[in-house]
């Protein structure tokens, strides 16, 4: 008997030091994670008097993480090491949450016996239950007008204080708040920046009154979410039910998952979670590239903060920090990885660590580059086009010559192409074809007027996006014909239509005369249709009818190859001094042609007053050349030459109107004539 009444007071003792523990008093000493038995009384309280407000004026988007953040959250008395605090005010303002000018002065002087940047610090006064500033802190949205908001929710917990600083930190910052009526808990929440979301179903269980079609539509209202992931929670053995305990959106396309031993009871339900994620489509349009974080005896390494260009990781002075922080290295090149040992008193725990403990605060005046990135397989042959959003929340214009893609090609040298604005926000531009075969990366720059900066993807070349190239049909070897000189109009230019494919190609129809400007295919190497096998050229010359003087400005046309893989074009540039020969063409004063009409056989007279290059040529109505007479360079004089109504090929032409054109460097004359039967 004397026993059982010892373990009665035990627990009677126990629950009062349990809630001692939990009861906001005085400093406000620290609660714990999960229920206390005394809130687990009071969860009817939670949401009461929570006022719900207008939605932000859509579209609205939700800030991710891996976006740019002007500061940290944190909260006094702290749950985290004041070296973290250092090295996130190194490049950051850290607000911390303070009871009082007494309190604020306190950390005053532990930040400054630390070595902490207080030029980098600010302090917001009001009362609060505990330090996960992540659970109960603010949510950032953009909204129409490019305006950085706060999205606030009920806190899972009935830590009224707590619940208030959303509210009061929008005043601080002078930014609009807005209540969205759905319970919830920073801790189960991942946003990827382009629409997407994930929780576990706590979200479910702790909004009974709401079914999931209506906490799914009020996602999409305050926070722009088209894609509300809610996923069973794989820690089986937690009762915590936050994502963050083990899984965490690195960037759009990537997401790391924990891993533990094959013995462990959660081993199974982690890796059907992995597969879950790597069979899910990312915001690029490809699965989520699925990143894994060993933690043996439940490390919290993926409770981590991404603070711009830094990852920080609950360190546990474990064997395998060193793994964690290569696991994160590895899947997030250009990111400085820093470990953290856990406060004296305020240890990490696998349900409860950094990241809880610290909450990003979105850059208020946002340069954001929206981009779908290229990616996969793309043909070799044409151009890359490039579209982005970008959108300056500052307000101010966006720097119309900082709008760049930076490319390479096979890990050369990074190579810049302009983007140009075409309405809106939207911008575009493009990287040149490449060869099959090729691996592209590439990344975007944009800058405003507020001296703000990014990158899309945000760390930029240390990890670009990246496509490959390959060949779908015949290639045109060069792509581009220069036609710059008298001589390069005279003896023509050749493309190669080469099959670098490993398959047989059919080539029906190349255009054979130009339609804007007065340029012919002089020949082509195989009798049409033909079939161009695997690793074969068909050749194919232009000549251009007009002499072109010194290159000063070119006007561009194109060639149109049509083959059974489709249809591609050859790219003609001619100098912008032939437009103007067109209209001082001479013809009879140079050129006579007797007798015409021609009935078996004529004669065509011209003189030439210096040696140089010369084309006499016949041409039907539509342009195609039918007979050349000369081709090359003759010696001054008067020159006579037969023609007998033939063509090329000694076959006798129909009877019909017919040109003949003389082209010389000093110039060009044409003259109609008339073939009889």
């Amino acid at each position: 008997m004397n026993r059982i009444y010892c373990l009665i007071a035990l627990f009677i003792l126990s629950i009062s030091v349990v809630r001692a523990q939990d009861r906001p008093a005085g400093d406000n000493p620290p609660l714990r994670h999960e229920w206390t038995p005394e809130e687990w009384s009071r969860r009817h309280l939670i949401g009461r008097g929570f006022v719900e407000t207008d939605p932000p004026v859509a579209p609205v988007r939700n800030v991710a993480e891996f976006e740019r953040m002007q500061g940290a959250l944190v909260r006094y008395p702290f749950g985290i090491p004041i070296s973290l605090i250092k090295e996130m005010a190194k490049d950051v303002t850290v607000t911390t949450i303070v009871a009082s000018t007494a309190q604020q002065n306190t950390v005053l002087s532990q930040y400054v016996s630390n070595g902490v940047d207080t030029s980098h610090c600010n302090f917001l006064i009001a009362p609060t239950d505990s330090y996960w500033t992540r659970d109960y802190g603010p949510w950032f949205e953009s909204d129409s007008a490019m305006q950085i908001g706060i999205v606030d929710f009920p806190y899972n917990r009935p830590r009224p204080n707590d619940d208030e600083i959303p509210k009061k930190f929008a005043e601080m910052l002078g930014i609009p708040w807005f209540g969205m009526n759905v319970i919830s808990t920073g801790g189960d929440y991942m946003t990827d920046g382009f629409g997407n979301s994930a929780s576990t179903d706590l979200v479910w269980v702790e909004n009974p009154s709401l079914t999931s079609a209506q906490i799914d539509q009020r996602m999409e209202d305050y926070l722009g979410i088209t894609n509300y992931q809610v996923v069973p929670d794989p820690n089986t053995q937690s009762t915590i039910d936050h994502i963050d305990c083990w899984g965490k959106f690195l960037a759009p396309d990537k997401i790391l998952i924990r891993q533990t031993l094959p013995t462990d009871p959660e081993y199974t339900p982690l890796e059907d979670a992995a597969s879950y994620w790597a069979s899910q489509i990312c915001a690029y349009g490809y699965p989520y590239k699925v990143y894994r974080v060993k933690t043996p005896q439940d490390q919290p390494y993926s409770n981590s903060v991404i603070l711009n260009d830094k990852v920080l990781i609950p360190f546990m002075n474990s064997p395998w920090d060193d793994s964690a922080r290569a696991v994160y290295e590895a899947a997030m090149p250009g990111y400085q990885v820093y470990g953290f040992i856990a406060a004296t008193g305020a240890a990490w725990l696998s349900t409860d660590a950094l990241h809880c403990r610290v909450m990003g605060v979105a850059d208020i005046g946002l340069l954001h580059i929206a981009h779908i990135p290229l990616y996969g397989i793309h043909p070799a042959g044409e151009n890359y086009t490039i579209n982005a959003g970008i959108i300056a929340g500052s307000h101010q214009p966006v720097v119309a010559d900082s709008v760049l893609i930076h490319y390479r090609v096979n890990s050369g040298n990074w190579l810049t192409a302009p983007m140009t604005h075409t309405t809106g926000d939207n911008w575009t531009g493009f990287i040149p074809k490449q060869p099959g075969g090729s691996t592209v990366n590439y990344y975007i720059t944009a800058a405003d007027q507020s001296g703000r900066h990014a990158n899309a993807p945000f760390i930029g070349p240390a990890d670009p996006f990246t496509f490959q190239t390959i060949w779908t049909n015949l290639t045109p070897v060069p792509d581009t014909l220069w036609f710059t000189t008298f001589e390069d109009c005279m003896s023509g230019k050749i493309a190669q239509l080469h099959n670098y494919l490993a398959n047989p190609v059919g080539l029906s129809e190349v255009q054979t005369w130009g339609i804007h400007y007065p340029w012919y295919a002089d020949s082509v190497s195989a009798a049409l249709p033909a079939v161009v096998a695997a690793g074969d050229s068909v050749a194919v010359r232009v000549k251009v009818m007009i002499t072109v003087n010194q290159a000063i400005v070119y006007v561009t046309d194109s060639l149109r190859v049509t083959s059974d893989s489709g249809t591609f074009h050859v790219i003609i540039m001619i100098n912008h001094d032939l437009l103007g020969k067109v209209a001082d063409l001479r013809s009879d004063e140079k050129l006579n042609i007797f007798p015409n009409p021609v009935r078996s056989e004529t004669s065509v007279e011209f003189t030439r007053e210096k040696r140089g290059m010369t084309s006499l040529e016949v041409f039907d109505t539509r342009g195609t050349r039918v007979k050349t007479l000369i081709s090359g360079t003759l010696e001054p004089g008067k020159k006579i030459v037969h023609w007998n109504g033939r063509s090329d090929d000694g076959n006798r032409l129909p009877a019909g109107i017919y040109f003949c054109r003389l082209v010389t460097d000093e110039f060009t004359s044409s003259t109609r004539l008339i073939l009889l039967n």
